[in-house]
C-alpha cells in the first residue's frame, strides 16, 4: 500500500555507487531538495572519486558552501576519495563505514541502491515510524535497524528506508502525525491518532504532492547530467 503511494527511488539515489554515496553524505542533517540542486555542478567539477581525491579541500567546500555542515562534509568527501583512490567504492558493509563520513545508514543506502544488497536505512524518521506502527519498540536507530533486520524478510528490505522516509516527511511526522490521511491507520498501534481533517486538508494534500514532483525532477535532473558527463568522457 504504501509503495503504491510513494513509488519513486530514494532521493539520494543518483547513478553510480560513487555518486550516490557522495549524494548521501552530503544529505546529513540537510534537506534533500538543497543536496540535490548542488549535485550536477559538484559532479562536473568531480566526475570520478579520482578526481575528488585530487581536489583541495577549500575548493571542495566551495562547491557545496550552500548546505549546512559544509566544512565537515568537504572533509569526509576529500578523506573518502583518498581512501578509495584508484579502486572501486566498496560493496559491503565493513568496506564502506570504514570510509570517512559513513555510517550504517549511508552504506545501506548504497548497497540497496547500488549493489541490490539487502539492508535497511534507518534515519530518524524510519526510527518513529515503525515505533509508532508498533513494529518495534526501541530507544535508537541502531537499535531499530537491528529489530528490523531481524523481522524483515529480505526481499522487502529495500523498500523499508524508500518509503517509510517519505512517509515519514509527509503523513506520519515528528509531533502531531497526519493521520488523516494516512493509508495504513487501521494497521497502527499509535494511541494519539489524529482523524480530524483540518481546514487547509486540500492544500496540503497538494503541497505534499508537489514537493514530491519538486524532489523527483531535481533526482531525474541529477541522472540526466550524469548521463551527459558520462557521453562526453566517451
Amino acid at each position: 500500500m504504501l509503495r503504491r503511494r510513494f513509488p519513486n527511488p530514494g532521493a539520494m539515489e543518483v547513478g553510480n555507487p560513487y555518486r550516490t554515496l557522495v549524494a548521501v553524505i552530503l544529505s546529513a542533517r540537510t534537506r534533500d531538495e538543497q543536496v540535490l540542486k548542488l549535485l550536477p555542478g559538484f559532479f562536473a567539477a568531480y566526475p570520478t572519486v579520482l578526481a575528488l581525491a585530487r581536489a583541495n579541500v577549500k575548493e571542495i567546500e566551495q562547491k557545496i558552501s550552500t548546505i549546512g555542515m559544509y566544512r565537515q562534509k568537504a572533509k569526509h568527501l576529500q578523506g573518502m576519495a583518498k581512501m578509495v583512490g584508484h579502486g572501486d567504492i566498496p560493496r559491503t558493509m565493513e568496506g564502506l563505514v570504514a570510509l570517512p563520513g559513513v555510517g550504517r545508514k549511508t552504506a545501506s543506502v548504497v548497497l540497496v541502491a547500488c549493489f541490490e544488497t539487502p539492508a535497511i536505512a534507518v534515519d530518524t524518521h524510519v526510527h518513529r515510524v515503525v515505533n509508532r506502527l508498533g513494529w518495534v519498540k526501541t530507544k535508537t536507530p541502531e537499535k531499530t535497524e537491528a529489530a528490523l533486520l531481524q523481522m524483515v524478510p529480505k526481499s522487502w528490505q529495500a523498500t523499508v528506508n524508500r518509503v517509510f522516509v517519505k512517509f515519514g516527511r509527509y503523513i506520519c511526522i515528528p509531533g502531531r502525525p497526519r493521520c488523516w490521511m494516512c493509508p495504513i491507520q487501521k494497521h497502527c498501534a499509535y494511541k494519539l491518532k489524529t482523524y480530524t481533517l483540518p481546514k487547509n486538508a486540500a492544500a496540503v494534500r497538494e503541497d505534499l504532492a508537489r514537493r514530491e514532483e519538486v524532489l523527483e525532477a531535481l533526482r531525474r535532473n541529477c541522472l540526466v547530467s550524469a548521463t551527459k558527463e558520462s557521453d562526453r568522457e566517451s
